[in-house]
């Protein structure tokens, strides 16, 4: 036996045979075989199984503890196994937290370049919030307004006795100069004369704008020294005012004087206020936003999520299509379905004794109402209790399973709008990267964000601090294309997710971590793909081949079967009948060998078409298809037929037939409470009024 090959012998498990192989490893090997004929025992139930239990056993019981460990499995010996890893066809996510993103783990890559390199904007005003320092405004300045005159300004709450003490000597009141002394001065006159400085037009105030300095400005030490005074004496925040047309001698030419005036007030020409702080906060609005971190950026911690939705981007409503389902029914018909139900029936009762009062007709279609009239039913009116304070009333019953389970009939999941489905924070959502806050990047697709971070219009400084970032994003997201799954928005759910495209996740995300010594096994990664992501995936086995990993795929697509380096073939039947070895050989062997899968793949064996179709020419048709990627199509069935709608991934296949036309014709018959894609109408569902009986 070589080191080379994975040895079994004597594998029970299942209806396997006491089975014996030799596999080489650093190859792709598929299985295959009819259905039943062991192919999953072999694979995961034998191989996987051993070599999972073999890794578990290695860690420490207390790293144990936390992992599921696998029954061993029936067989005599397993030699030459590597750590194993299963990808299988099913999509085990059920909630919904996890997206695309968080399972491709690109959404830790961003919430990671976005704590690094975002740039925060006023929620308010969308104006840019800079933080700067004393050497960033020395430069600022010295670089667009060299030359020009300028105040320095910053904002103490320091009493006029104190700034006079020390040593300033000018204030900016209300566009003007003033002399420390002359307001000292004149609120003693006031004070002598038993006036508050209020009345004798002076403004009390409890802070004021000291003046520091009065400059030109040029790149020499007394800007970036006055600059450095400022900065501290303002505790991180200065106003510098850039005076724009020569003025004489700065003091004022006009002969003044007034009660409010003094020789010693000094009104400037034309200038432009800048403000400099360094607080992460919008100097016009006030608005102050949370420095960046990686958590921040997380809608599954509080620290970045919605208040509202807690992260999930939508929150349950009562629906008036699942309160009111048929909307040409009365009141009296029994229109409101919660009414209907024996211990609610009190409800309606009250509401037919008294609505008539309130000028409700209770014999009336719902449909014919009028806005005021269904306000009137759902809020109640002085005499009856309407559907709000029933579902309020069953609120307070919330702690018991039925009550519970009979509530979530009547609510479904509407966007959040308070992050119009975002799931964070507006604080959170205020920074961003190219234009585009985390959740705006996530709505795009995989391919539309690749373009993005390709095109991204980022400073040589950011493209710097953040390249490692954009090296692993971007490997990632052209696996994620490697396999396919380009169409794919990455906040997308996870649990929206077929079988396949989970598998070809995990597919991908391998791919990305570039492990060696590795055994994969795969279960049919091909169901459910065109022809041409086929190819694909046959494509990135033999890659990962390739880095030196052993590949096991279960596995009936023929093209995968014929790009594979070893088959092994199991059978000859399913059950009883197999579990026994057929073949296992070199992909050129088994090419000419009598095996039934070997047959079919020559063409000996064919399936058979039928030599007529069924029919009866009926028809279901739905009308302007709209919704995610459909652009408004028309949708023809012919009843009583096998329909095969085919496409390459993301063509829009279930989002035809299963979010639209399945779900349209779910809610006639009111067997799902999922909402329907845009579409404009339904014809044809009269010829399925017979399913009505069999939902019973």
């Amino acid at each position: 036996m070589s080191p080379k090959e994975l040895s079994i012998d004597g594998a029970r498990q299942n209806n396997l045979k006491n089975i014996s192989l030799r596999l080489p490893h650093n190859k792709v090997i598929a299985v295959t075989g009819v259905s039943g004929s062991g192919k999953s025992s072999l694979a995961f139930d034998t191989i996987f199984a051993e070599g999972q239990w073999r890794f578990i056993e290695s860690l420490s019981t207390y790293a144990r503890l936390f992992l599921e460990k696998l029954d061993r499995p029936d067989v005599d010996a397993i030699l030459n196994i590597r750590p194993a890893i299963a990808l299988e066809q099913k999509n085990p996510v059920r909630g919904s937290r996890s997206t695309v993103g968080t399972l491709t783990e690109l959404y830790e890559l961003f919430r990671l370049l976005y704590s690094k390199i975002a740039t925060p904007y006023c929620p308010e005003c969308g104006k840019e919030i800079r933080r700067w320092d004393p050497g960033q405004v020395v430069s600022e300045l010295a670089d667009h307004h060299g030359g020009e005159k300028a105040l320095l300004i910053f904002e103490s709450g320091a009493s006029l006795e104190e700034l006079r003490k020390q040593g300033f000597q000018r204030l900016w009141i209300d566009g003007e100069i003033k002399e420390i002394d002359e307001i000292r001065s004149q609120n003693a006159e006031c004070r002598s004369k038993k006036h508050t400085p209020h009345a004798s037009g002076l403004t009390p105030r409890t802070s004021f704008q000291v003046i520091l300095d009065r400059l030109v400005i040029r790149n020499e030490p007394r800007l970036s020294d006055s600059i450095e005074m400022a900065w501290i004496e303002g505790r991180g925040r200065i106003k510098v005012l850039i005076v724009k047309s020569r003025e004489s001698g700065v003091r004022s030419q006009r002969p003044a004087t007034t009660p409010s005036e003094s020789p010693h007030t000094s009104h400037l020409a034309p200038h432009v206020v800048l403000s400099f702080s360094s607080e992460n906060a919008c100097e016009e609005c006030g608005i102050e936003l949370p420095l960046p971190s990686p958590l921040m950026f997380s809608f599954n911690h509080p620290v970045g999520a919605c208040p509202e939705c807690k992260g999930f981007g939508n929150v349950l409503s009562y629906d008036e299509d699942l309160i009111i389902p048929d909307k040409g029914l009365s009141l009296t018909q029994g229109a409101v379905d919660p009414w209907n139900k024996p211990a609610y029936r009190w409800w309606k009762r009250q509401l037919l004794a008294k609505a008539k009062g309130s000028g409700l007709d209770v014999r009336k279609p719902y449909s014919e109402f009028s806005p005021e009239e269904r306000e009137l039913l759902f809020k109640g009116g002085r005499d009856f209790y309407g559907i709000d304070d029933f579902f309020e009333d069953l609120e307070g019953r919330r702690y018991k399973l039925h009550v519970r389970v009979f509530l979530s009939r009547y609510r479904r999941g509407v966007t959040c709008p308070a992050c119009g489905g975002k799931r964070l924070k507006k604080e959170v959502l205020a920074y961003k990267v190219g234009g585009l806050d985390i959740a705006e990047l996530c709505r795009m697709s995989v391919s539309a964000t690749g373009r993005f971070f390709r095109d991204a219009d980022l400073s040589p400084f950011r493209r710097d601090v953040s390249k490692e970032l954009l090296r692993q994003i971007m490997m990632k997201l052209r696996f994620l294309e490697k396999v396919g799954l380009d169409y794919l928005t990455l906040d997308r759910y996870g649990k929206t997710l077929s079988g396949g495209e989970y598998q070809r996740i995990n597919i991908s995300n391998q791919l990305s971590s570039l492990l060696t010594g590795t055994l994969y096994v795969l279960d049919e990664p091909t169901v459910g793909l065109h022809a041409r992501d086929t190819d694909r995936i046959a494509g990135i086995m033999s890659e990962l081949s390739g880095l030196g990993n052993t590949i096991i795929v279960v596995e009936h697509d023929r093209g995968i079967i014929e790009r594979a380096d070893w088959i092994v073939e199991l059978g000859p039947g399913g059950g009883h009948r197999g579990g026994e070895v057929v073949f296992s050989g070199p992909k050129n062997d088994f090419l000419k060998s009598d095996t039934l899968t070997g047959r079919y793949i020559r063409g000996i064996e064919k399936v058979a078409l039928p030599p007529g179709r069924r029919g009866d020419g009926e028809k279901l048709t739905v009308y302007g298809a709209a919704g995610n990627n459909l652009k408004s199509l028309d949708f023809t069935v012919p009843l009583n037929r096998l329909v095969a709608v085919t496409g390459v991934s993301g063509s829009g296949k279930s989002s035809l037939v299963v979010e639209t036309l399945y779900r349209a014709v779910s809610k006639k018959f009111r067997t799902v409470t999922e909402r329907p894609l845009f579409y404009d109408r339904l014809e044809g569902d009269g010829f399925l009024s017979t399913l009505r009986n069999l939902q019973g």
